[in-house]
């Protein structure tokens, strides 16, 4: 992945996707300090946080993540992560996620930053596919279901925001040769 950089186009204008390297802790702090509370609440790590961050790109380096971070005229507003499990039983199974800047929402970044990082799940060999969202957040639902992934199960009162309130999240999958076959069968290509 280290020789992985392109150029977007979005409804917007374009974007540049890359790897996050360890250069970039400054601005993932800068770009999460600048999102709404609800939009963190329910990553795996407080990447507002300077030693979360560099966990996070610890997680690079051990080969149990693959992040591509979008820049717009050179600043991060978004970023893709595969996040891959180094369990025995599961290994065949990652997590997406993609986080959009507000300011760059309904311009087809996050549709992009999620075909992207499915791109590098299965040129990982990834069989399965999850991503994990609160019931309220609507449109990224709908993006993932529009993209093939489908619901599995709902995890009642799964976060807790900083103020304390409790939210359910839903998991969604998509079983990767099942889908491909789909796109195939259809023409559609991957």
């Amino acid at each position: 992945m280290e020789n992985y950089l392109k150029t977007v186009e979005l409804r917007t204008g374009s974007a540049v996707l890359r790897p996050l390297i360890h250069d970039d802790a400054e601005e993932v702090l800068t770009f999460a300090r600048s999102l709404p509370a609800h939009d963190l609440m329910f990553l795996r790590r407080d990447i507002t946080d300077p030693e979360m961050v560099e966990h996070w790109l610890d997680e690079i380096d051990r080969g149990q993540a693959l992040i591509v971070i979008a820049e717009i005229d050179g600043r991060m507003v978004g970023y893709g992560m595969l996040s891959l499990n180094d369990l025995d039983w599961s290994r065949h199974l990652a997590e997406l996620r993609v986080l959009v800047h507000p300011d760059c929402r309904e311009t087809g970044l996050g549709r992009t930053m999620i075909r992207e990082v499915f791109r590098l799940a299965v040129d990982r060999g990834v069989e399965k596919v999850i991503a994990r969202m609160t019931l309220d957040q609507t449109a990224a639902r709908s993006l993932f279901h529009e993209l093939g992934f489908r619901p599995e199960a709902l995890h009642e009162n799964e976060v807790k925001d900083r103020s304390g309130e409790l939210h359910d999240v839903v998991r969604m999958a998509v079983d990767v040769k099942a889908l491909l076959a789909r796109r195939d069968s259809y023409g559609m290509g991957g």
